[in-house]
């Protein structure tokens, strides 16, 4: 099976992995051709902050092709090449830093793998690149400013982008690539792997998905583990999948989510994956009111228009920061200061060191076009009290589930809510700890870019999304490829 751009733009894993198994590829050819799309394609688009060496990952590949002719297939996931986001630590022995994108975690070593990365590996999954991403996953600077960079990877540029990100654009303005997952979703769009794993506190994977044509799935709040993944607040924070096909990312979730959990279907999340709609009960939301506001969105006419349009029809395809604020920095210099303190090595160990290494570096660290650190000033030493903190988890879980979704799932008789990505819904799910998921929708004849829906489900009700996915993506055309004809 002879390799080129498309054929990984386009190629899933349940694909490949049927070629795996017939013989027409081996795994060491297939991540070669991934390694090499990275090689021709990352110094355009800065999709990723470093490559696992090449020798270490054709020696893994070998020992899976081995392991394959030797009867011992580990599952789905045998063989598959996979990104995971530079906020979720790799061991050194891998041969890729974990830095969140910044300069004073370059150099730092984890003593362990991130427990969603030691389960890839031992589902037979090679880790050959961590992903750029918005630096500390955009919990730096001012909300105004564009994702998808940082001092270490520099700025990722959507693959689909006709002309590249405008200077002048903001965080939810057309031309950037969304984040702050954003290599990970721009590295599977362009072919460097056909899996992804990002992380998302509010929006960080189903805005960059949305805006690479991808599905994406932030489970509910402490399905899958946090250890070893770099910080916001566990209160929100969660690691998630992204692929090209809802099949691929209910492989990808069973492989995350430790399958004796009471919660897990029966079956497993790839039986989920019906093309059905029975069961689902769906409603959806008023694009013109949940759009960003024009301040953030840098609203085009014809761009606005064009999606409004589309999110309109897609109503008859399926069935016609207060409170979450002072969470955030009342609880993030606790938790990235636990973070360090178990690295074996690191240049800072608490967050006050943070600050002043990028004042003290600050012609990399706060550069003309991002001057700033507020969200790190802003949570330096913000701890509450204990009760106080515990009361307002409550307040926002109470605004976010009893006032929130589970009031309109009653009031309505629904079981899943729609509405446009590029909207605040994604502060819902963050209130409630809920699962939120992105599914593709249209492309923009305006810059190209694709722009999509996201979809709302009650607690570990990830089956209901995924076959929502899944019914989705037989209901619409084929996923479109970007030309990477960029430059």
């Amino acid at each position: 099976m002879p390799f080129d751009a498309l054929t990984l733009q386009t190629a899933t894993a349940v694909q490949l992995q049927s070629d795996l198994s017939s013989g027409r590829i081996t795994s060491v050819q297939l991540v070669s051709a991934c390694l090499s799309n990275i090689e021709k394609y990352d110094g355009y688009l800065h999709a990723v902050i470093c490559s696992a060496p090449h020798e270490r990952v054709i020696r893994a590949a070998a020992l899976l092709d081995d392991e394959r002719a030797a009867g011992k297939v580990r599952g789905p996931l045998h063989g598959i090449p996979v990104l995971v986001k530079d906020n979720i630590a790799t061991q050194p022995d891998l041969g890729m830093e974990t830095t969140a994108g910044s300069v004073a975690l370059v150099g730092s070593r984890p003593r362990r793998n991130a427990d969603v990365v030691q389960r890839l590996i031992d589902a037979g999954a090679i880790v050959i690149a961590k992903a750029n991403l918005s630096e500390l996953s955009y919990f730096k600077r001012t909300a105004k400013a564009r994702a998808g960079w940082s001092p270490v990877g520099g700025q990722t540029q959507s693959a689909y982008v006709r002309g590249g990100i405008q200077e002048e654009d903001t965080v939810a303005g057309h031309s950037n690539p969304g984040g702050s997952s954003s290599g990970s979703a721009v590295g599977v769009s362009a072919g460097y792997a056909p899996l992804a794993l990002g992380t998302e506190t509010h929006g960080s994977l189903i805005l960059p998905a949305n805006r690479a044509a991808l599905y994406a799935l932030k489970p509910t709040v402490g399905l899958i583990s946090a250890t070893g993944i770099v910080p916001i607040s566990r209160v929100c924070d969660s690691a998630g999948p992204m692929a090209k096909s809802a099949a691929d990312l209910a492989i990808l979730l069973d492989v995350l989510v430790d399958a004796a959990k009471p919660t897990v279907p029966k079956g497993g999340y790839t039986a989920a994956v019906t093309t059905s709609w029975k069961g689902l009960r769906i409603g959806t939301l008023d694009p013109d009111a949940w759009m960003f506001s024009e301040e953030l969105r840098k609203p085009v006419e014809e761009a606005d228009a064009e999606m409004i349009r589309d999110i309109r029809d897609a109503r008859f395809t399926i069935g016609e920061k207060g409170v979450l604020s002072q969470i955030f920095q009342a609880t993030f210099q606790a938790e990235l200061e636990g973070y360090l303190a178990d690295l074996e090595a690191s240049k800072v160990r608490t967050l006050a060191e943070l600050i002043q290494f990028n004042k003290d570096h600050s012609d990399v660290e706060l550069p003309e076009e991002y001057p700033d650190q507020e969200f790190l000033t802003s949570s330096l030493d913000k701890a509450l009290p204990g009760s106080t903190l515990e009361d307002l988890i409550a307040q926002l879980r109470r605004l976010g589930r009893d006032e929130g979704i589970d009031q309109v799932f009653r009031d309505y008789d629904i079981n899943i809510l729609v509405g446009p990505v590029e909207s605040q819904i994604s502060l819902f799910a963050a209130a409630a700890g809920y699962p939120i998921a992105s599914l593709p929708l249209g492309y923009l004849h305006y810059n190209g870019r694709p722009h999509g829906l996201a979809a709302i489900a009650s607690a570990n009700h990830e089956a209901d999304l995924i076959q929502l996915m899944s019914a989705w993506e037989a209901t619409r055309p084929a996923r479109q490829p970007p030309s990477l004809s960029l430059k």
